[in-house]
């Protein structure tokens, strides 16, 4: 009862502006706290631990399968950069990958360690040779992080021989048989 008296008491003191000025502090606390915590928030929502190449060998045109080992701290929108530097020193960026992890709304857990397979198609115009796979992710968590400073984290790199293409069986334009 005496703390309402001394709130209604309070507001009663107080002019139209100096409410305004009073809320308006208020706010602009929460807003600096807000700004405070999000320039302090660095931390990967993603650490690699390991990546091992499951296809040392891979044709020109096949499937590099690789395994990484990673914690997940969080769940941040990310973006990824992907290349495949051959012998020659060339960069390529591969066309497509595949996921091998269940999706959010089969439950899977956002936190802790996982282990997952990505598998990257090899562009045919790579050279032979040893080659090595990178990847580059780019973590959005916040705000700021999508102002300004992102959050970069790198994929071990992953080493394997690219090796010739297989003949195809049949020709790519069939002869016409009468």
């Amino acid at each position: 009862m005496m703390l309402q008296r001394s709130f209604v008491a309070f507001w009663r003191k107080m002019s139209a502006p100096a409410a305004i000025v009073f809320l308006m502090t208020i706010f602009a606390a929460v807003g600096l706290a807000s700004m405070i915590s999000s320039v302090l928030d660095r931390e990967p929502p993603t650490m690699f631990e390991s990546a091992m190449v499951l296809t040392p060998e891979v044709p020109q045109g096949g499937v590099l399968d690789i395994q990484y080992t990673v914690i997940q701290n969080r769940i941040c929108a990310s973006m990824v950069e992907r290349y495949v530097t051959d012998s020659a020193g060339i960069v390529h960026v591969p066309s497509t990958y595949t996921v091998g992890r269940r999706p959010l709304i089969d439950s899977y857990p956002p936190e802790g360690r996982e282990t997952y397979q990505r598998s990257v198609t090899i562009p045919l115009a790579t050279a032979l040779g040893r080659a090595h796979y990178d990847a580059r992710f780019t973590y959005i968590c916040n705000v700021l992080h999508k102002l300004a400073f992102p959050i970069e984290v790198s994929a071990p790199t992953v080493f394997f021989d690219i090796v010739p293409a297989p003949a195809t069986l049949m020709p790519l334009t069939p002869e016409l048989t009468p």
